[in-house]
């Protein structure tokens, strides 16, 4: 009998372990999807959007709409697009792109996408520091794209939370706001981001945190 109790309670023991790895996986896997970093941009908008400046002030609902949709066209929808395109011709074998191989065209894509909506964003007069943080998350995937041909396989969803810390870090010094709280907000997405990466065998440490500087 005490035989039986003693492997009743291992297996127990073990399934609990079993559930709680599965869970913990579970939870990474929706980490990284819902903090994937093909929102960043429209969220770094969003942000900027809702700043008590008086850059705000000088434009209409109307040019803020126009902002999200092109942001969301150019820098959403259509390289999802194209990936799942590339996926059905088995360029990549997943949307999530775990090889560096499959990241080159990917990176490709989208620095194509942001130099495109840089120039669309300049000719519609967007305003002279909003320009300049979306020229940096640019020059940011431009960068991804350069080190993914040298197979370094960098965390791009390090590089988009970066990016968004560093914006408010900008915002606070040149705009003098005191944007403290936002920034502990998306330090702390950045290291749930950063568990999930790791949760999930995405990265080493070394990409996550030379992704995190890359943004930043």
């Amino acid at each position: 009998n005490r035989g039986k109790i003693s492997r009743a309670a291992q297996y127990s023991g073990c399934s609990i372990t079993q559930r709680t790895l599965i869970m913990s996986h579970t939870f990474a896997k929706v980490i990284a999807h819902l903090f994937h970093p093909i929102f960043a941009p429209l969220i770094s908008i969003y942000l900027l959007f809702q700043l008590p400046t008086y850059i705000n002030f000088k434009y209409t609902d109307g040019y803020f709409i126009y902002v999200y949709v092109l942001l969301f066209l150019n820098l959403v929808l259509a390289p999802l697009l194209i990936s799942v395109f590339l996926k059905r011709k088995n360029y990549i074998q997943s949307l999530e792109m775990n090889d560096v191989n499959e990241r080159s065209i990917p990176y490709l894509v989208s620095s194509i996408f942001y130099i495109f909506t840089y120039f669309l964003l300049l000719n519609i007069q967007f305003p002279l520091f909003y320009l300049m943080v979306f020229q940096w998350a640019t020059i940011t995937v431009i960068l991804l794209f350069a080190l993914s041909l040298f197979k370094q396989k960098i965390s791009a969803h390090m590089a988009a939370w970066g990016g968004i810390c560093g914006m408010l870090i900008a915002v606070a010094w040149v705009l003098k706001m005191d944007t403290t709280s936002w920034l502990i907000v998306f330090v702390l997405i950045s290291g749930l981001v950063g568990f999930s990466r790791l949760k999930l065998n995405a990265h080493s440490i070394k990409e996550i945190a030379g992704g995190f500087a890359i943004g930043l």
